[in-house]
This record gives C-alpha cells, sequence and structure tokens, in this order.
C-alpha cells in the first residue's frame, strides 16, 4: 500500500527529506551548550515523525477523496510518537538524567503536536482537559487503523531509523499505553501522567538555573527548522545555494567614481576615519568572546556603509575562525518601514558591483517588511522564457518569509517578533537567524519598558547560537550594561564634541504654540531650506495649508518656495517618489518647505538649513537634529524646539509616554541654546533619568522562561509581546493610485 502526505508526495519521501534537510541544517550551525550531534539527530528523528499520523486510512481517504473528521488529524498522535522515539534514543544514548538532553523527548511532543499551529503554553499541552477536548479520544482508534497497515508502516520506519539504531517495534509497543478507551478527561490522566511530570520537572529546572533560556531558544530552533522543511518540501521549493561576498565590496563602492561624484562633503574626512576606525576593531577583536557590539558615532558620520563593510569583514572571519560551513547571513534591522527603502537602495549599489548579482538577486539580498514586494528574484532555467529573474508567488514567499538570502533589510517588528515569538509563520526563519551577523540601527527606538526583555534575549542568541550583533546609533541608549558590550569606535566622545560636526544651534522656545503663533514667529524666511516637524498629522495637515494659503507672502523678492508635505498617511510609493524629489530638489539649490510629521526623524537623507520641531522625548529631537546641516554646507544649522498646544492640551502628551516628555523638559529646563558638541552629554543625561523611571516589563521575561508562549496561567505570555503598541481606531486601506497599484490588488 502507497501512503501520501501531500498530492502526489509519497508519506515516507516527505518524511525522509525534512528529517534529513532538518539535520543538515542544525548540523550547519556552531551552538553553544548542547551537543551539536545530539541536537541534530533529535531534529532529524523530529522530521521523520512530524506526520507519522499520516499513516491513518483516515488520513489517506482525507486527502485523496477531501473527505474525513478529527480521526484524519495527525498532529497529536505524531507528538505521541515523536515522544517515544526521542525518549529511546535519548536512553539509547545515556542521557536520560543529564540535561537538557533529559527534557529533548517532551520538547519534541510540543513542537510536533504544534507543527501546523501558533506555539502554546507547553502546559496546556500536557493537560488532559484541553487533550480530551482536542483529539485525544480518538488516539485508540487510530493506533488500531495503524496496525492493520502495521507491515507497511514498520518497512519504512525500519528504513528511516536505520542511522539512528531505534527499533521500531519497541517504540510502537509503547505506543499501545494510549490504548485505554476514553469517556472523559480523567482517563487521560494516567496516561500522560509521564508527560506532566517532565513538564514540570523542566520548569523546575529552568527556575533552579541561570541558564533559563536555552530550552526557549531550542524549541525556537527546533520547531523553526520542522516547520520550514516541512512547508518548503511540500510546497516544492527549490534549495537556494549560498553565496560568497567579496569581503572588499564595499572600499570598491567607495573608491568609484559613481559614489565620490555623488557624495561631495566636508566630512567625508572625517566619515573615512571613523570607518577605518571601526574596520581596525573589528578585524583585531576576539570574535570568541560573548560581546555585544556598538557603534556609536553622530549622524551624518557615514555609518551605513560603515556598519556593512564591517559585517564583511566579519563574516569572513567567523567562517574561518569559528570553522563554520558558511559565511554568516547579514541580517540589517531598522525601526521604520519608512527608512528601509533608502538604506536598501544603497546596499543595492553595492551589490552591483558583483558580477552575477542582476540574475540573482534574490540569493544576495532582500527587503522583509510588510509594504516589501513578494517576489524572489533569481534565475530559473523553467521561467527564462517568461521572465528568468521572477518565480512564483508562493515559492517566492516561502524564500523571502524564511529569509533565504545572504543579507537581509528588514523591520525592528519582523526579527523581534521572530526572537520573541509564537506565531508560526513568524518562527519559520528563526533557524536562519542563528549564527548570524544582526546589524540593530536606530536601537533607541524600543520601547524604554522592552529594554530588559531584548538584552536578555541579545545575550543568550550570542552566547548559545554565536550570533554577532552590532547595536548602530547616534544616541547611545542604555539598553545594555557596561559588561554587555565592546564599542567598536574608539573614543566616540571625541566624534560628537568634533568643532568639524558642531553643525547645529538647538535653540528651545517651550512656551505654548498654537499652528498660527508658530507661523506668525518666523519673521523673514530668509534661509534656503526650512523643514517643520510636527507630533501628529492633524497638526501637520494644518501648518500645510497655512503655509499653502501664504506661499506667495514667503515667496516674494524672487525667493520662490517649493512647499512639499511628507507624513505616514501619505502612501509609501507615494512618499518615496516625494523624498526623491526633496532631494533632488535641494540639491539643485532650490528653496525648499517641507512638512513633515516624526517620519522624518531616522534614516530620511534629507539636509535642511532650519528646522523646528514639536517637542518629544530628547532623543528624537537630536534625531531630527540629523537632518539640519546635516553636509555641513553652511557653517551652523538652526533647530527650534516649540511646544504646540491644540484643544487645551499639547500635542506631545497625546502621542509619547508622558514620563519621557517630562524628561526631556527638566533636562532642558532654563536652557535657550544647546550646541551639537553638548548633545552627547544631554542625551546620557536623558537615557538615564528615562531607565530610573521606566516601567520595565518583567512578564515577558518570565514566559520566557517557563515556556508560557499562549495562554497557560502566566500573567503575560509571549503572545502579547508587541514592540509598537496596536492602535485600534486605525485601520489598513489600500490606495489604487495607479495603473500598477491597481494590478497589484487583482
Amino acid at each position: 500500500m502507497e501512503f501520501y502526505s501531500h498530492p502526489d508526495i509519497s508519506l515516507k519521501d516527505h518524511l525522509k527529506y525534512v528529517g534529513s534537510k532538518s539535520k543538515q541544517i542544525i548540523l550547519s550551525k556552531k551552538i553553544t551548550g548542547i551537543n551539536n550531534k545530539i541536537l541534530s539527530d533529535v531534529s532529524y528523528l523530529i522530521g521523520i515523525c512530524h506526520d507519522f499520523g499520516k499513516y491513518t486510512t483516515f488520513f489517506q481517504e482525507h486527502l485523496k477523496f477531501g473527505r474525513g473528521d478529527s480521526k484524519s488529524h495527525h498532529a497529536l498522535i505524531s507528538g505521541l510518537f515523536v515522544y517515544e522515539v526521542v525518549r529511546e534514543y535519548i536512553l539509547k544514548k545515556r542521557l536520560a538524567e543529564k540535561e537538557p538532553y533529559k527534557y529533548l523527548p517532551i520538547i519534541a511532543y510540543f513542537i510536533v503536536k504544534r507543527h501546523h499551529l501558533n506555539l502554546d503554553s507547553i502546559e496546556n499541552d500536557v493537560n488532559s482537559e484541553k487533550l480530551f477536548d482536542s483529539d485525544f479520544r480518538y488516539i485508540i482508534e487510530q493506533i488500531e487503523n495503524i496496525e492493520t497497515n502495521l507491515e507497511y508502516v514498520e518497512r519504512d520506519y525500519n528504513e528511516l531509523f536505520k542511522d539512528v539504531g531505534i527499533s521500531f517495534c519497541r517504540v510502537f509497543n509503547n505506543m499501545r499505553r494510549y490504548k485505554n478507551p476514553i469517556m472523559h478527561s480523567d482517563d487521560i490522566e494516567d496516561m500522560i501522567q509521564h508527560f506532566k511530570e517532565d513538564v514540570i520537572n523542566l520548569l523546575k529546572s529552568i527556575k533552579n538555573n541561570n541558564e533559563k533560556v536555552i530550552y526557549y531558544l531550542i524549541i525556537l530552533l527546533l520547531y523553526s527548522v520542522l516547520i520550514d522543511s516541512d512547508k518548503k518540501h511540500a510546497g516544492k521549493v527549490k534549495e537556494i545555494e549560498r553565496k560568497n561576498l567579496p569581503v572588499d565590496l564595499v572600499e570598491r563602492y567607495l573608491s568609484s567614481n559613481e559614489f565620490k561624484n555623488k557624495n561631495k562633503s566636508k566630512l567625508n574626512p572625517i566619515r573615512e576615519e571613523l570607518r577605518k576606525s571601526v574596520l581596525e576593531k573589528i578585524s583585531n577583536i576576539d570574535i570568541k568572546s560573548n560581546k555585544i557590539y556598538t557603534i556609536t558615532a553622530p549622524t551624518g558620520t557615514g555609518k551605513t556603509l560603515m556598519v556593512f563593510n564591517a559585517a564583511l569583514i566579519l563574516r569572513r572571519r567567523l567562517k574561518k575562525e569559528l570553522n563554520l560551513k558558511f559565511e554568516p547571513r547579514i541580517v540589517y534591522s531598522l525601526p521604520f518601514t519608512s527608512i528601509i527603502d533608502q538604506n536598501f537602495e544603497v546596499y543595492l549599489s553595492v551589490l552591483k558591483l558583483i558580477k552575477d548579482f542582476e540574475d540573482l538577486e534574490g540569493e544576495y539580498i532582500i527587503k522583509h517588511h510588510y509594504l516589501a514586494g513578494m517576489l524572489y528574484k533569481t534565475r530559473r532555467e523553467e521561467t527564462k522564457e517568461k521572465n528568468p529573474n521572477e518565480i512564483p508567488i508562493e515559492e517566492s514567499l516561502a524564500l523571502i518569509e524564511s529569509w533565504e538570502s545572504e543579507i537581509i533589510v528588514t523591520t525592528f517588528i519582523q526579527i523581534f517578533h521572530t526572537l520573541i515569538g509564537y506565531k508560526n509563520r513568524n518562527l519559520k526563519k528563526f533557524h536562519n537567524i542563528v549564527n548570524s551577523i544582526i546589524i540593530l540601527d536606530e536601537i533607541q527606538n524600543i520601547p524604554i519598558e522592552l529594554w530588559g526583555t531584548i538584552r536578555i534575549i541579545l545575550k543568550n542568541l550570542v552566547k548559545y547560537f554565536n550570533c554577532k550583533i552590532i547595536l548602530m546609533t547616534a544616541t547611545k541608549p542604555l539598553i545594555l550594561e557596561r559588561e554587555d558590550y565592546i564599542e567598536l569606535v574608539d573614543d566616540y566622545e571625541k566624534y560628537f564634541k568634533s568643532p568639524s560636526l558642531n553643525r547645529v544651534d538647538l535653540y528651545f522656545d517651550l512656551d505654548k504654540n498654537t499652528i498660527n503663533e508658530l507661523y506668525q514667529s518666523i519673521k523673514d524666511w530668509n534661509k534656503k531650506t526650512y523643514l517643520f516637524v510636527f507630533n501628529t498629522i492633524e497638526s501637520s495637515i494644518k501648518f500645510y495649508e497655512l503655509i499653502r494659503e501664504n506661499l506667495s507672502k514667503i515667496s516674494r523678492n524672487k525667493r520662490r518656495f517649493d512647499l512639499f508635505y511628507l507624513s505616514a498617511n501619505i502612501i509609501p510609493k507615494k512618499r518615496r517618489e516625494r523624498i526623491d524629489e526633496i532631494k533632488e530638489r535641494i540639491g539643485g539649490g532650490h528653496n525648499v518647505i517641507i512638512i513633515s510629521t516624526q517620519i522624518i526623524e531616522a534614516g530620511v537623507d534629507i539636509d535642511c538649513e532650519e528646522v523646528y520641531r514639536d517637542i518629544g522625548p530628547f532623543d528624537s529631537i537630536v534625531q531630527v537634529c540629523g537632518r539640519c546641516n546635516r553636509n555641513k554646507k553652511i557653517d551652523k544649522g538652526r533647530v527650534v524646539v516649540v511646544n504646540i498646544q491644540r484643544d487645551e492640551r499639547e500635542d506631545a502628551y497625546k502621542i509619547y509616554d508622558t514620563t519621557l516628555i517630562d524628561i526631556t523638559k527638566e533636562i532642558i529646563k532654563k536652557q535657550i541654546k544647546v550646541d551639537e558638541k553638548d548633545f552627547l552629554k544631554l542625551i546620557n543625561n536623558y537615557f538615564e533619568k528615562a531607565k530610573e523611571q521606566a516601567r520595565v516589563e518583567e512578564s515577558i521575561i518570565e514566559s520566557i522562561y517557563n515556556l508560557c508562549f499562549d495562554g497557560g496561567i502566566c500573567k503575560k505570555p509571549i503572545s502579547s509581546f508587541k514592540l509598537i503598541q496596536e492602535e485600534t481606531y486605525k485601520v489598513d486601506v489600500f490606495v489604487e493610485y495607479d495603473k500598477d497599484a491597481i494590478r497589484l490588488r487583482k
């Protein structure tokens, strides 16, 4: 009899592929704290057992005819089977009393039981009442049904077990303990008592152990490997060959005429000094230490290319010195989708120096966030006549969502909702984060109350999974303790105090202003370029309309201003076009006025002479200062912080945490003007006070320790982790802006 896992895929072939692929992935990783050979064997066993329940005729009929009931469900019985299999393996290896190996059987059960679902609390999955309400009552019939075809099942598993020395007969005999009749949940209690004891002992071990996060990380890794291998084989997704990245790519790009002609600036000597300093450090640093790296430098000093250059050197060193099978992937993560496109384009410009890049773009670099394109660009012979660089959408999504590329440019949402995640769809890329180089740009945008949780995860990724993490910022937040990191910029404070980088005078005018009062306060409009940054879309629109109505007055004496509006309420395509147009106008010497919201704060490479910013947290104010006199085209730019009030309430308190605004007001109290060279002192003061007063979120940390992914008795399961709090009054809309948009919607 022939059994199938999916239409036209044999069950034995599917199990063999998923098991072998899972083992191959684990063996390619450098993991500390657990024997990699043991973990790879267990990953193989999980792979060959995850669809064991498909050996029932209930499932085969469901697959063939589309009919079936709960007896055709396969996850629970497959979970019971893998528990017995992994337990047999651990006994055979004489590891049944040794941590963490003794808990691998219950972990394997948990992973297989949930492989079509999101992760739940591990306690929920050994709860007899919940099991009774699901599929446990049908286990007896499923086992008896498999027994009618036992010779075929035994034939397949004797081949699958050949290299691990496990007896199928002995394992299946153990399965017969679940053949007792079940009338209510109490009947299940005795049958799963060993499961419950394992979970109780596991959680007790975690509580008493300093290395609390290792079990959480093992679960995410094994679950990720299984679901990604499973989905890709079922979807017939072709494997992507790993690519080499020349270590000198950035140097070649920086020396090109194309780059030099586009980037003429007085700051180039400092940018080059900083870059060489970081490269010297990264070339000689002890990469076997469990330290996180930081790059702290003022805005506009070329950190994007600097960190890419450093990552390429680090990537080459890691492969050689840690004896890795492949060079690590580079994950470059930023806080906002609005700034990803610009940095992605920088990386593309560098990568175009690679000979086959145009044909294999997706294999070298992908962009992944909820607004990114869904096509993975690579060359396939079978698609050559249609479009050699585009493959079917389902396959593209599988490759993009699992980060099958050398460089991934993504958002904090994507990476942190994977590292602190429970959703099946998010976690399938987790195994490709292991051993990677993670660059976190503008890390200060993470809410302060989550710093403790993020710190624990980052430290343990470095410790157990040999990730290298680079935090890059112009406002060094206190997310890490001093013993956690190594700063890659020697004497970084001197750059903040450098006369060459003293580009901005920051003024404070915190008497409450209305929109009209702000307009009236600007007397002569004698600068070429102005930027106004508001806290709310409503205020930004009102000011835009006011300027538009008075543009002829402002543009007197042949000084006509081009007026632009930028905010999140502009569709992304139009917003990008507008940013490019603004940069072109400024570069061409036009007079420009830009009205914006906080979207302009980080990563948007716009350079204005005078900036007005509604008060916000001090680190946000500093970010906006980075849009003023960025390339030091004039001696000093001017940034004015104002305090917009509407409806008897200041806009800042409608948007930001009250504590952060109060701290900002406190540190700038009685100050009328601050030079850019003094920013660092105020930034440090701000973060120290913010950290002292922040409400630290410890419930998520406890849930990570207790493997409480969703539900359960924990106060806040991992599923409650949110990097950005959802605004329930907002909904996503799709605007049919042009013919491309209409085509895409269809």
